[in-house]
């Protein structure tokens, strides 16, 4: 279940957040807070058992977070283990089918709208609540971070040291003029227009699940590949820039989750371009301890590159899993993975042979940035068919595409 960002009832949650958080202090600030968004959870997005176990997991997290600033030596991994657990238990994975009987798995109404975007901030903060870079947490700044319905359905992921320094003050979301409070405004209005005008417009003549892959034209098809991309940026951006714009006015400004993407020149740097907070939080969480562990092994302490690329491998394909439960998903991060693994290892190749001076300089000819731009943006579309279709299509899809 999804909820228009231009509907009144999710306007007026907004405006009347703005107003009253701007005006109040203290516990009476957080309360309010908490019930606009158990309100949007609750009333607006989920149904009543989605809302239900959604606030129970918010709240068994809390409990392992606390568990693991108690200081007990078993509290994080075995607390991580379990909430990973719970987690692929409530988005009902389907390789759980192989493992429970049917009356054991979930119902879809626990696989709810938002639960990915929850697990990975509430894992945030098990992993640096063990580093002790947190401080103490108390339960309401934790609800509010976990639940705020700025970024509860698409994010951007939050960094709670980030959430916790303007909410407290010590840090501002935006700077106390009235031109930032305009810019702001007018961030939200850009970003419905991205959303509700040009995604509109561009979705009937996306890749869906409805095109007759059979039929259409090969240039047809390769045109709807392309426009599904061009849709998927301006609906989840145009949702950034909304957020983002409402978070500054609430106090709490979400990161910046796009840069440019359609100009990336590799698959790095599209990961760094587009749904930035994704890759900041994989990078911190998966690739760079991945990495470190291999480095540190005996077998991969000699091969650096390999253990690169079994760690951009491996995030990767956790990026897959955490977008989506179904083969298809696996195999989009599969793909990725393996074109990280053939960009680095030619990256690592090319500087060895040229040396990065003149590797540099290739890279800096007009033609060369063109090429590389067109063929990382093709990549790109190809691999969200992955995304936006089962594995069956998909291969339809391909195979019409490679047709002689």
């Amino acid at each position: 279940m999804h909820i228009s960002l231009m509907s009144p009832s999710f306007l007026g949650l907004a405006i009347a957040s703005a107003l009253c958080l701007a005006v109040l202090g203290g516990i009476a600030r957080q309360l309010i807070f908490l019930t606009a968004n158990v309100l949007f959870v609750g009333g607006m997005l989920l149904s009543p058992e989605g809302a239900v176990s959604t606030v129970l997991f918010c709240v068994v997290g809390y409990v392992i977070v606390k568990w693991i600033l108690s200081g007990s030596r078993w509290s994080f991994p075995v607390g991580l283990f379990t909430y990973v657990v719970l987690f692929a238990y409530l988005r009902n994975y389907g390789f759980l089918g192989w493992l429970l009987p049917g009356f054991a798995l979930t119902h879809s109404q626990f696989a709810t709208v938002g639960l990915s975007f929850l697990f990975f901030k509430i894992v945030h903060v098990m992993i640096e609540a063990r580093s002790r870079t947190l401080g103490p947490i108390d339960f309401l700044s934790f609800s509010n971070y976990s639940l705020n319905f700025t970024t509860f359905m698409m994010g951007p992921i939050q960094r709670y040291q980030d959430y916790a320094g303007q909410w407290s003050g010590r840090e501002q979301a935006i700077p106390l003029t009235a031109t930032a409070h305009i810019d702001a405004v007018l961030r939200v209005l850009v970003g419905l227009v991205k959303a509700y005008v040009i995604a509109d417009r561009l979705g009937p003549y996306a890749l869906s699940d409805s095109t007759d892959l059979m039929t259409i034209s090969r240039l047809t098809l390769l045109s709807r590949v392309y426009a599904f991309y061009f849709f998927l940026y301006f609906n989840f951006s145009g949702y950034c820039d909304v957020v983002i714009g409402l978070g500054s006015l609430l106090g709490v400004r979400p990161p910046e989750n796009f840069d440019k993407p359609f100009l990336a020149r590799n698959i790095s740097d599209f990961w760094f371009r587009f749904h930035r907070s994704l890759t900041q939080w994989l990078t911190n969480y998966v690739f760079t301890p991945a990495y470190k562990k291999a480095l540190t092994s005996f077998y991969f302490s000699t091969r650096p590159l390999l253990a690169m690329n079994v760690a951009l491998l491996l995030t990767m394909l956790v990026s897959g899993l955490w977008h989506g439960t179904t083969i298809s998903f696996l195999l989009f991060g599969l793909v990725h993975g393996l074109l990280f693994v053939i960009f680095r290892t030619w990256e690592s190749l090319a500087t060895k042979r040229y040396g990065k001076l003149r590797l540099r300089a290739w890279r800096q000819r007009p033609t060369v940035h063109l090429v590389s731009v067109l063929a990382t943006m093709s990549a790109v579309a190809l691999s969200l068919v992955f995304f936006r279709l089962d594995v069956d299509q998909a291969l339809q899809v391909f195979a019409r595409l490679m047709e002689i």
